[in-house]
């Protein structure tokens, strides 16, 4: 036996769920056959611990929907970035001084306009390279996020160096929109917005996400399997 680190309570040494507060006691659950597994496949552990194979393998294939968002995500971003590094480029190509040439009846230091101009070079070459690394940041923190989605909670993870965990329990969604404009029908991506009766997280959003369809369709039927389960009632 070993004592639950959530709420303390007695469970089976090689439990991957406490039966009383049913957290999971690992973050990764396609990996948790393989930390409780026997090294040897022809161990006969599974035949001695039958009904806990079975729990590891309901809860296993209770994962209906796991992703990412799309990259496409960012598409509004990436025009503009693009726009503003093209017209950094465009400075410092073109001698932004020699217009300076062009005004009439003007004494102009020749040494101090080609100081000018350089200063003007080195500011554009600076302001494309943190425009691409602007750019890179918000595409790692995207592809950072990744969620989960089971027959009872919905998962999502995101951070770069602080990572976070956060779940909602599928009987405390009471609503969910899809939201698709015409350019992300095109790109094949959509937004499932849930409205839940969770105080830390009332409105989540699945940004941006490809297959969003079946998506809504998977929450759509697990949370009305949960409210089953449970017997809930969502009043208006």
């Amino acid at each position: 036996m070993k004592s639950c680190p959530f709420c303390a309570e007695e469970i089976r040494f090689e439990a991957v769920k406490c039966r009383y507060c049913g957290e999971f006691l690992y973050g990764d659950r396609r990996e948790t056959h393989a930390k409780l597994g026997p090294p040897d496949p022809d161990a006969e552990w599974e035949g001695q611990d039958e009904e806990l194979d079975e729990e590891i393998e309901e809860e296993e294939g209770a994962i209906l929907w796991f992703g990412r968002p799309s990259v496409f995500a960012l598409t509004a971003t990436i025009l503009k970035m693009g726009l503003f590094i093209a017209l950094c480029g465009a400075v410092f190509r073109y001698p932004v001084t020699g217009l300076i040439t062009l005004i009439p009846k003007q004494d102009v230091n020749l040494e101090m306009l080609a100081r000018v101009e350089g200063w003007i070079d080195w500011a554009a070459l600076g302001l494309m390279a943190a425009a691409l690394l602007a750019l890179a940041w918000k595409l790692v923190a995207l592809k950072s996020i990744y969620y989960d989605v089971t027959a009872d909670r919905i998962e999502w993870r995101r951070g770069v160096f602080d990572r976070h965990v956060d779940n909602v329990d599928m009987f405390r969604v009471i609503d969910l929109k899809l939201r698709r404009s015409l350019l992300e029908c095109l790109l094949g991506i959509g937004t499932v917005r849930l409205t839940t009766k969770d105080d830390s997280d009332p409105n989540f959003d699945f940004v941006k996400v490809r297959h969003c369809r079946y998506l809504y369709d998977v929450i759509k039927k697990a949370g009305l399997e949960a409210d089953k389960v449970r017997n809930v009632i969502h009043m208006e």
